[in-house]
């Protein structure tokens, strides 16, 4: 369990803005560890979590893309059935809302990893580490 750096790109909703995105960050050495993807008509919005936050913040300058970056809190649970709930239902039970969430699987340990945004990822974390 860790906070991490989210990057969050704003890309406007035309062909070639997430090839813009990646070939930057390829560029730079920037290594994906989790991203997710939506959009609003003219907008879409990359959330992401990176290897090196430093090196893609300096990509995303270099080739003029609109981000911001916020805390979030990761979580390695196990990839099966019902581990994502269980977490979530700590939360709730803690008060604690989830703005969003998104899941990637660490191919290292073979778990998945959890990406959550809540208003409070220090006092989330503290709240999982003691259950």
């Amino acid at each position: 369990m860790a906070i991490l750096k989210q990057i969050t790109v704003f890309l406007e909703n035309v062909p070639g803005r997430l090839a813009t995105l990646c070939n930057a960050l390829e560029q730079r050495g920037v290594n994906l560890q989790a991203m997710t993807t939506s959009e609003a008509s003219e907008y879409g919005v990359v959330r992401m979590i990176v290897d090196d936050v430093d090196a893609a913040i300096e990509a995303l300058r270099q080739v003029d893309l609109p981000f911001s970056t916020v805390d979030v809190l990761g979580i390695e649970v196990s990839d099966e059935p019902g581990a994502l709930g269980k977490v979530a239902v700590q939360l709730a039970e803690a008060g604690l809302n989830v703005d969003y969430a998104y899941v990637t699987v660490a191919s290292q340990s073979g778990n998945a990893l959890c990406i959550f945004k809540v208003a409070d990822p220090r006092q989330a974390e503290t709240i999982l580490t003691s259950a």
